[in-house]
């Protein structure tokens, strides 16, 4: 397994290990965001830091040269078809995204404006506002997707190490 290889992997693993708890515990109390979204770059650094400093130490090609192996050209074609599936599937999410949030606004915020007139206040835009808690819902969906698109990143790159190694 290359270096590269072993890195993407240990970015998939570290991704995994660090938001599917985060992601756990921010769906269900979006509220929870402010203190576990430092904690969990915190620690994703950590763990990256960690293993590639390990890698690079039990790697024998870095331990006689003192650098890691430069990129080449087979090298650069896996990570360019990966962010190429990676921008697809972040272009998809955002999209997707925005048509969901562009529907949610208009009723959300429609329904305290309905509530407003309900009660008898006067109807103005001002009366359109969306709560903070599906706001938040939201902007945790917009992180996620960014999230899933790592992942595709470092899965695709994974996946052309294995085609590779398994002809």
């Amino acid at each position: 397994m290359s270096f590269h290889e072993k890195s993407a992997w240990a970015c998939l693993v570290g991704i995994g290990v660090v938001y599917v708890p985060y992601f756990t515990v921010v769906l269900s109390s979006p509220m929870a965001a402010l203190g576990l979204f430092g904690l969990s770059a915190i620690a994703l650094v950590a763990i990256l830091v960690v293993f590639h400093t390990v890698n690079a130490i039990v790697t024998k090609s870095i331990r006689s040269s003192g650098e890691a192996p430069p990129v080449d050209e087979l090298d650069q074609l896996i990570e360019l078809k990966a962010a190429k599936w990676a921008g697809f599937v972040l272009s998809i999410a955002v999209l997707t995204w925005i048509m969901i949030a562009m529907y949610s606004a208009t009723v959300i915020g429609g329904g305290v404006a309905e509530q407003a007139k309900l009660a008898g206040n006067e109807i103005s835009n001002l009366n359109f506002a969306i709560p903070v808690f599906s706001a938040m819902v939201a902007i945790h969906w917009l992180f996620a997707a960014f999230v899933i698109a790592n992942v595709a990143y470092f899965g695709g790159i994974v996946l052309g190490y294995r085609r590779i190694a398994s002809v």
